[in-house]
């Protein structure tokens, strides 16, 4: 009843075994009869949570009934229940439930076996699946396994062997077996097992199984033990892989990349493990070709030649391999190596010798296998012969590439007229020479690269007013120069980048949305699939990164966008310590301006201040109307996780003083009803958020900054003056007003001398020439 008692004798018999090893309640009955060696037994076994070394079952049953001769009656049964093997302290993948049945006799017996179990084979192997995989809460691993055959006497040896058919073996992957695609499916194939009267020998009669999709036909599959202790055990097979379909594979594999066409491939394999290694495989291209669908239609590879070959004999590999096809150029090699005849795979020391050729007219037709979006461009040639080691290539030529292209229109990505020579040499490679243009520019990168044993590439980058990005609302011309070091375990880069001009205009939106009538459904990931990792700026590669950059922003570069027109200046310093982007530096708004409360704000200072996380510089920002007697306007301060606005004045007023200079230009005092009208425009502009209120976007679609509605009045006549505005510049101002009910308006020229000094030249109605100062006391 407590399995656990009897863990210290389980441990004494298994060393090495955890304290846990043994647990749980066992009841077994047992009945033996008979005459030596003439036995028979019957008996019943019940388990409940059993572990037993690595293995635990949650409930087990069982009963038999059998002889010791193999003439004798057989009949077992086994029933299993959460059935796992327990591995680090954690269970792995269980079996919910398993029945194993043996009826018949010895000499002729039935065997069979069922599981069932909810976890999943690995996600590759869904790809390989002709139907879709189901949803994990039904999914479901079913197995089934019948077996009849019976023990064979030898003249040599009584109950030598066993001979029998493996009448089906079906494993599938489905929510219900009616219907699932299987994951391996074989029938009516021949098995002998012999362990006397000579070496333990295991052989297989011809036979077919489909396998992920495809099928496989061999004609011998036989294993022999090794005679001595010294030997080796003898493995042979002869198969061939009927012809298969690449294009349902890949398209399940990549569904959004748009795989079609009718390629199969055929392949065949010939093995003997022993005395001496003996392999011929070869996977070959039988017939078709593959298309890709894309926003450009579809394309096809043109494939005319594909084969992959390995021969081995006597301790010589040989590796072949061939690609031919107007759509992805001319490929050939072929390498040998020389290892130990036995050994079946060569080792890392063994010598190698080999050549390789790729040829590539043009290269834009590799453009299948990119990105959406991107474009490649040029010509590619390489040639090299091969020597070192198997583990440590060295390879020798020159890979040469002319008029080379990548473009990218959406993300303004457009870079030509590139060239490159790649001198290799045994485990070292040297970039003699590389240019390409963008804009007006030049990129020129050099360097060097080790591809022994422990790679590790040096790159040099000298950028000369090269346009990085060239859409019409983002562009980008840098120069300067910078250093790649990049190994097996380290990702470093230092330089210093300016920029030498640049517009950044996100007034539009970023990308084109769909309509309202279109709904995207996306596929729910498996509850038990890791969660996407939460977005941050650490950064997290499989090398540790260091960063040492300078970025210089010049006086050139412009940011448009959500009522912000300013250009931007200053240095960032941008570095990595822990493998976290960090940041240090100011950036500048130069002669900007600001669109708030309704007006069109001049930026006296805009600071962004970062020390250190780049998602939380501090914010210093002060934006004021120009042309006033006083100075108003907002203030931001704060970082920009939790920035703070306010209005401010010079001299300090009340805030609905400041929002009516903000706003009117002018002090609270007599407000007309026209007047709290445009007070509320400014509420409006506020409520509109990071977007436009309905004003400003009528005031910027007819090119003006300014539309303004007041009282004036003009002896006892009091009438409605609408006035119109353009901000030339800083200091320079013109306008134009007009009564609703006067035959003739006025136009207006501002300069704005100094804070108190203002010269006005006024033509129309009235023509005039002002000069005005302003003295204010309180």
């Amino acid at each position: 009843p407590a399995l656990a008692r009897l863990a210290p004798l389980y441990r004494v018999l298994t060393p090495g075994a955890d304290a846990n090893a043994l647990a749980g309640t066992l009841q077994a009955q047992a009945h033996v009869s008979g005459r030596w060696p003439a036995l028979t037994t019957q008996g019943q076994l019940d388990a409940s949570a059993l572990r037993v070394g690595p293995l635990a079952v949650q409930k087990a049953a069982g009963r038999w009934s059998l002889g010791s001769s193999a003439n004798a009656p057989v009949d077992a049964q086994l029933s299993l229940t959460q059935a796992a093997l327990i591995s680090g302290g954690a269970p792995g993948p269980s079996i919910d439930t398993a029945q194993w049945q043996l009826s018949g006799t010895g000499r002729a017996h039935t065997l069979e076996l069922r599981a069932d179990s909810k976890a999943r084979p690995p996600a590759w192997v869904d790809t390989m699946q002709p139907a879709p995989a189901p949803a994990a809460d039904t999914a479901h691993t079913l197995a089934l396994v019948q077996v009849s055959g019976g023990l064979v006497d030898l003249p040599s040896a009584p109950l030598a062997g066993w001979r029998g058919t493996l009448t089906q073996l079906d494993l599938r992957s489905s929510a219900g077996a009616a219907g699932a695609a299987p994951l391996l499916h074989s029938a009516n194939v021949a098995i002998e097992a012999l362990w006397a009267g000579g070496p333990p020998r295991v052989s297989v009669q011809p036979g077919r199984a489909e396998l992920l999709g495809g099928a496989v036909r061999w004609s011998r599959m036989a294993w022999t033990a090794a005679a001595t202790e010294k030997g080796f055990a003898q493995i042979e097979a002869e198969a061939e892989v009927e012809p298969l379909r690449v294009a349902p594979l890949l398209a399940r594999a990549q569904p959004d990349f748009g795989w079609g066409g009718d390629l199969t491939l055929n392949a065949h394999l010939k093995l003997r493990s022993a005395p001496s290694f003996q392999a011929d495989v070869v996977v070959e291209r039988a017939s078709g070709d593959l298309t890709v669908t894309d926003e450009d239609g579809t394309r096809t590879l043109g494939l005319t030649d594909l084969r992959l070959g390995l021969a081995a004999a006597d301790g010589v590999w040989n590796f072949t391999q061939g690609l031919a096809g107007s759509a992805v150029g001319v490929s050939a090699g072929a390498v040998v190596v020389r290892t130990a005849p036995e050994a079946t795979w060569p080792s890392a020391d063994a010598p190698i010798q080999g050549v390789l050729e790729l040829r590539v007219a043009d290269i834009g037709t590799w453009g299948t296998w990119v990105p959406p979006g991107w474009r490649l461009g040029g010509a590619l040639h390489a040639s090299a012969s091969i020597n070192g080691r198997f583990g440590a290539p060295e390879y020798t030529g020159q890979a040469e590439g002319t008029q080379l292209a990548v473009r990218n229109f959406l993300q303004g990505v457009n870079v030509s007229d590139g060239d490159v020579v790649v001198k290799l040499q045994g485990t070292t490679a040297r970039i003699e020479h590389f240019t390409a243009k963008a804009g007006s520019g030049r990129l020129s990168v050099t360097g060097d690269a080790s591809l022994g044993a422990a790679p590790k590439a040096v790159l040099q980058l000298d950028a000369d007013k090269f346009q990085l990005l060239g859409r019409v609302d983002r562009r980008i011309v840098a120069s300067g120069t910078g250093r790649l070091q990049l190994d097996a375990s380290t990702l470093a880069f230092d330089g210093r980048f300016g920029v030498d001009e640049g517009l950044i205009d996100f007034s539009q939106s970023d990308a084109p949305s769909l309509s309202d009538d279109v709904e995207v459904v996306r596929v729910k990931a498996p509850a038990n699939a890791a969660s996407a990792p939460e977005p941050a700026a650490a950064l997290n590669p499989s090398r540790a990164v260091a960063l040492d950059l300078h970025v210089g922003l010049g006086d050139k570069l412009r940011v448009r966008g959500h009522g912000l027109d300013t250009r931007l200046g200053g240095e960032l310093h941008i570095t990595s310590p822990g493998g976290k982007l960090s940041v240090d530096g100011t950036v500048r708004a130069v002669d900007g301006t600001y669109a708030a409360y309704g007006q069109k704000l001049a930026i006296d200072k805009g600071l962004i201040v970062f020390n250190g996380p780049i998602e939380n510089p501090r914010l210093d920002i002060e934006a004021t109307r120009p042309n006033l007697d006083i100075r108003v306007g907002v203030a931001v301060s704060g970082n920009a996780s939790d920035p703070r606005v306010r209005l401010f004045s010079e001299p300090e007023l009340s805030d609905i003083d400041k929002l009516s200079w903000l706003v009117m230009g002018r002090a609270s005092d007599g407000l007309g009803r026209t007047d709290t009208a445009l007070l509320q425009r400014a509420a409006l502009a506020l409520l509109a958020g990071d977007g436009e209120s309905l004003t400003d976007k009528v005031t910027k679609a007819i090119g003006l900054d300014d539309i303004g509605v007041r009282q004036q009045t003009d002896g006892d006549v009091q009438q409605t003056v609408v006035s119109l505005g353009k901000q030339l510049s800083r200091r320079w101002y013109v306008g134009y007003e007009r009564g609703l009910n006067a035959t003739t308006g006025n136009f207006q020229l501002i300069y704005r001398i100094a804070q108190r000094f203002t010269l006005r030249a006024q033509s129309g109605e009235d023509s005039s020439l002002d000069f005005i100062w302003t003295w204010r006391w309180r």
